[in-house]
């Protein structure tokens, strides 16, 4: 799930308004697959031509693994995820296993995430 997530960001890198303009994105299509790795992520040497970033506090990064990640399959519901792969394969998983278990993936997920450097901002500005 959580190589699936690193690829999906990469998959789902926003674009110009302009399809002549291309992606924000400096991976060419050809070499996505292949680069997107958690080191990737790693480093705050952002893979794009143009991106608008915030550094965030230790609560705002728990809150974004946490929408990323969502405790329960009602919070999932209420992300916009729904394009991305990992998060299908999480909400089926999250849906096929217990609490207790749920809970120690999220745990697991979030040791990996914590070794991130950056994340796609994850909030909707719509209230």
């Amino acid at each position: 799930i959580f190589e699936q997530f690193i690829l999906d960001i990469i998959e789902e890198a926003p674009n110009p308004k302009s399809v002549r303009d291309g992606s924000y994105l400096n991976i060419p299509s050809r070499m996505r697959n292949k680069l997107a790795r958690p080191e990737l992520l790693q480093t705050a040497d952002l893979p794009f031509t143009m991106t608008q970033y915030c550094v965030c506090t230790d609560k705002q990064w728990a809150l974004h693994s946490n929408h990323i990640f969502p405790e329960t399959i009602e919070d999932a519901k209420r992300q916009n995820f729904g394009r991305c792969t990992y998060y299908t394969n999480y909400v089926a998983l999250a849906g096929a296993i217990t609490k207790k278990s749920l809970t120690r993936v999220r745990n697991v997920l979030r040791a990996e995430f914590d070794k991130l450097a950056w994340v796609p901002y994850t909030r909707t500005d719509r209230q």
